[in-house]
């Protein structure tokens, strides 16, 4: 069957061009003679399959041999001396050994007696190349120096890069004498472009003719980079293998990419031939480290090209790259020049002018647009839209920000195709084609200067359809193969516009550090005090904390949201039920931790908020009481309240606030105070009274510990810093005096201390409270629901849950899933957006921070197709800011819920926005909790009645943590001390054994 070819775009991923190992073929070409050699001893370990040819002897003869065989014992010496040089080239014409050689006849049949000898390294063995030369004469010296003498001076003396790639081509052509000979320069995306020729006059012509990347594959570029010269005597050649084909030594493939003898690929001699050439020279173009070009040779007939002259073309090559290196650089210094100046302008307007730096550039119009050859410009700062030349509309452009700003915020983004990654581009890409941007985002408050292109229309002239044919075998395979024809082939580019070059890239770099300087400057003038720039450095502090807050928050809310979910299962013993309100307890507070560190930055960012309700004043007070009472039980201390009776019941004011306050000073006196009391006194102070239905209440929490120095007294109150007498305790994060203060002045009032060191502390707290009825107040009985599945006759609701986090994604999907939902899960916005596509759920709950594609570009592309215009879209996230909420919402998101969750707030979302009704677990009144008998306070003495083995007993089990043995020993109390049994026993159930081994220590 014969094989059939198709045409197809350049993207389609058949790569074995790419793949196909060149460096290795185990093949050579036939104009010389390749022997691989075993260091030390020169022992010939392989040798190509023609030496049968050149020395009448088949290549079997020499494999195990020594190199004398087949050259004298003296050129052998002068070859290992050349070794022990470092980084020695060695050249060197050689004389067979004939009297070596087998048979007498064999001096007659050898083509020529002289071969001139390379010589280079290969991993760990040596290649021998032996070309025949006639007789030992070389070429004459004199006449080839003349030949580079002459090249190089005419190319240094060329007057423009144009002159330069003609005076190359032409020099190429008088030393080679080849038909043809072109540059062949790579463009930025690999494909290439014929910018120079001289060829014979019957030729057509290839100048500017484009070329595609695949012709000339990666590894072929490789190649190229690593050795500056390629010869192709006649590429009618017949491949001669090497024998034997893989080093005996390794078995592996011998490493050719040095050696002149390299047989190149038959993808790359179907090429030629397809194009008519029989003969090629390649010289590499380097500039940078990088392949910047070919001076590609061409002839039409076999045409071999020796030592000599090969190597004057290398020079050629090596100087020309120099040259073109430093001809870049000079036109390079010049347009710096350019920009320097034009910069220098402006980073004087903008420390000159105390005006707004959208003006100060606006006067500045033209510089900022010369500054990348730019046709427009967009300057954002702080809000503040000014645009500059030809540019796309304010809203346009405010669109193109947004989108800048969801691409991982990079501090330079550029391209020259925007169509392609922003597709709203079409609409305006006549002006707006490629753009070039720097943002700067500080302390939340973003400044960006984007430059614009438009588009550029233009047509491309390619050797031949630049798209790869593709030949389909007879066992259905597809492979990539050479084109067939190089003729004139047209193609208009379009949604391109001039592409950005490298310099213009570090002027726009520069020109962002003086942006940064003119933002700090113009944004807040006292930034030039000393305190302003502490202040700044607090705020980043603070950003720092929310961070770390938020990388806790995360793992939380899959500790605190499974034991929701198990706690949901009715067939739980009461010992699970108590370890789950152990572990619910204790994320509790762990979540207090971390919002006392959010709370912080909140405060430090002037971001703190009130958020008020009814509540009952008198039932907080004791159920902090009660909240501590075990733990000043522990310490043998008296917890006090004193609660006057003319304090109003009923308030209205923020309770969450109040609660973390005396949480605060409650907590710290407890840790503080060794021996004594602490005593929690309510009441109005004298000092005031009622006004328009607010009263001043106060809290004053005294204590008798070590007191606090006087030079503390204000100390105390600043953030992560405690007093000297309290630096003991490594508990707590430092915040909760400041944080306790914040809220009272928030509140309306403060926090003050007063204290006698070694005797006692108190401080005090006071707050603006609303008086309110009893009928205002939630009532004392509390309402639970908890939702067990849907009501029927609903639509089928397909929820979809897309978060990283593999735990948090698993809590949502078993919580929704065990109440009746259709639920799909993503790990990334990426497939979120495919599965919008694809399923179409009626609401999304959505994660922020995701790798490949985050939240909020899922949520733009969702968005942006037909059927996620009407999805609901909640932003899931364990950012706790305002300013997050108000981002979220902004950028198209239909609401924010913060990590970690309760489960009834994801169900009333859902029902909020979908609409959606539930069947409930029967409704149960839960009383509050009244405040607790306190436990039998106890003391060794009340161990008294029990014998001193028992005691010694308990002692010994205590230290050991033998819980088990401790409740033994707990039973054998009289019924009639049952209080006794009872306080040991709350001290077990709670882990308190410190206390108990002090109580019973002899």
């Amino acid at each position: 069957m014969k094989d059939s070819e198709v045409i197809v775009p350049e993207k389609f991923d058949i790569t074995n061009c790419d793949r196909e190992p060149i460096h290795i073929p185990g093949l050579t070409q036939p104009h010389g003679v390749l022997i691989v050699l075993q260091e030390p001893e020169l022992t010939i370990l392989q040798a190509s399959e023609n030496t049968k040819v050149f020395f009448s002897v088949y290549p079997e003869f020499f494999i195990g041999k020594h190199l004398s065989h087949l050259i004298s014992p003296e050129q052998v010496s002068i070859i290992q001396d050349a070794l022990m040089q470092e980084n020695q080239v060695f050249i060197q014409l050689l004389k067979i050994n004939q009297n070596l050689l087998t048979g007498n006849e064999v001096a007659h049949q050898l083509k020529s007696e002289f071969f001139l000898g390379m010589l280079h390294r290969s991993g760990d063995v040596l290649i021998l190349e032996l070309e025949a030369q006639e007789s030992r004469k070389t070429s004459d010296y004199l006449e080839n120096y003349q030949f580079l003498e002459q090249a190089i001076a005419n190319i240094r003396n060329s007057t423009s890069m144009a002159e330069l790639y003609r005076n190359i081509t032409h020099e190429l052509k008088q030393i080679t004498q080849f038909d043809r000979v072109v540059i062949y320069k790579f463009e930025a995306d690999n494909s290439g472009v014929i910018i120079a020729e001289d060829k014979e006059s019957h030729l057509d012509s290839y100048l500017g003719l484009h070329y595609p990347a695949s012709d000339i594959p990666v590894q072929a570029r490789r190649l190229y980079y690593q050795k500056w010269l390629r010869l192709i005597p006649d590429i009618n050649y017949q491949p001669v293998r090497l024998i034997p084909t893989n080093n005996p030594l390794t078995d592996t493939p011998l490493d050719l990419s040095e050696a002149v003898l390299r047989s190149v690929s038959p993808l790359h001699i179907e090429y030629l031939q397809n194009m008519g050439v029989t003969a090629t020279v390649c010289v590499s173009l380097i500039n940078e480290k990088r392949l910047w070009g070919l001076i590609a040779c061409h002839h039409y007939t076999p045409k071999n090209v020796n030592y000599e002259v090969r190597k004057i073309c290398e020079l050629i090559g090596k100087f020309a790259s120099i040259e073109l290196l430093n001809r870049q650089e000079r036109s390079l210094h010049s347009y710096r020049q350019q920009v320097k100046l034009i910069q220098e302008q402006l980073r004087q307007a903008l420390s000159d002018e105390s005006d707004y730096i959208g003006n100060v550039f606006k006067r500045n119009e033209a510089s900022l647009l010369e500054l990348v050859q730019a046709q427009g410009a967009a300057i954002l700062l702080e809000g503040q839209l000014t645009l500059l030349g030809s540019t796309p509309t304010p809203t346009q452009t405010q669109a193109i920000v947004n989108w800048l700003m969801s691409q991982n915020a990079q501090e330079i983004i550029y391209t020259d195709s925007l169509p392609q990654l922003y597709a709203k581009a079409k609409n305006f890409k006549d002006k707006a084609c490629g753009i070039l941007a720097i943002s700067i985002v500080l302390n939340h408050r973003s400044y960006h200067i984007i430059w614009f292109r438009p588009e550029q229309i233009h047509t491309v002239n390619w050797a031949g359809n630049p798209n790869k044919p593709v030949s389909v075998d007879s066992d259905n395979s597809l492979l990539l193969s050479p084109r067939k024809s190089f003729e004139l082939w047209k193609e208009t580019v379009k949604d391109k516009s001039l592409p950005w070059q490298h310099f213009e890239i570090e002027v726009a770099q520069e020109m962002k550090n003086n942006l940064m300087l003119a933002a700090l400057e113009f944004s807040h003038a006292a930034l030039k005090q000393a305190a302003e720039q502490a202040e700044i450095a607090n705020r980043a502090k603070s950003q720092f904390l929310a961070k770390m807050s938020h990388e806790l928050r995360t793992p939380l809310n899959a500790i605190l949201g499974f034991t929701q979910l198990i706690a949901r299962n009715h067939a739980l013993s009461y010992e699970d039920k108590e370890n789950l309100d152990i572990i619910s307890r204790s994320g509790e507070h762990l979540l207090g931790l971390i919002n006392d560190v959010l709370e912080m930055s909140k405060i430090e960012a002037g971001q703190l908020t009130l958020n008020e309700n009814y509540f009952d004043l008198h039932r907080l007070i004791y159920s902090i009481r009660e909240m501590f009472a075990l733990k000043a039980l522990d310490k043998g201390l008296d917890l006090i309240i004193e609660l006057s009776p003319e304090v109003n019941q009923y308030v209205c004011g923020d309770e969450n606030k109040l609660r973390q306050i005396l949480i605060n000073l409650i907590g710290n006196a407890i840790k503080f105070t060794a021996t004594g009391h602490i005593a929690v006194k309510v009441s109005y102070p004298r000092d005031s009274s009622p006004a328009l239905g607010k009263v001043m209440i106060e809290f004053a929490v005294e204590d008798t510990g070590p007191g606090i120095d006087t030079e503390d007294m204000e100390l105390i109150f600043d953030a992560f810093v405690q007093a000297k007498s309290g630096r003991q305790f490594t508990q707590g994060t430092g915040l909760g005096l400041p944080i306790s203060r914040q809220f009272a002045r928030l509140m309306g009032g403060e926090v003050t201390v007063q204290s006698t060191l070694s005797q006692r502390t108190t401080f005090t707290c006071r707050v603006q409270l609303s008086i309110a009825e009893t009928v205002d107040v939630l009532p004392l009985a509390q309402i639970t629901r908890r939702v067990i599945g849907l009501e029927p006759g609903q639509p089928h609701y397909r929820i979809l849950i897309v978060e990283d986090i593999q735990e948090n994604r698993q809590l949502i999907v078993k919580l929704l899933e065990s109440v009746g939902f259709e639920v799909c899960a993503a790990e990334n916005g990426l497939q979120a957006v495919n599965l919008c596509q694809e399923w179409e759920p009626h609401l999304i709950w959505m994660d922020l921070q995701m790798p490949i594609l985050n939240g909020y570009e899922a949520t733009n592309q969702i968005r942006a197709i037909p059927q996620g215009e009407n999805i609901a879209i909640i932003a899931l996230t364990a950012n706790a800011f305002e300013e997050d909420r108000k981002f979220v919402l902004k950028v198209g998101f239909d609401d924010f819920v913060t990590k970690p969750f309760e489960e009834t707030i994801l169900f009333d979302k859902m029902a909020e926005y979908l609409g959606v009704r539930y069947i409930y677990a029967e409704s149960s009144t839960q009383n509050l909790p009244e405040p607790k008998k306190s436990s039998l306070q106890l003391t060794a003495a009340d161990l008294q009645i029990m014998p001193a083995d028992w005691i010694a007993q308990v002692y010994h089990a205590a230290l050991v943590i033998d819980d088990e043995k401790l409740y033994g020993l707990i039973n054998q109390i009289p019924q009639s001390e049952q209080q006794l049994a009872d306080a040991l026993k709350d001290l077990v159930d709670n882990f308190h054994l410190e206390t108990i081994i002090n109580l019973t220590r002899l």
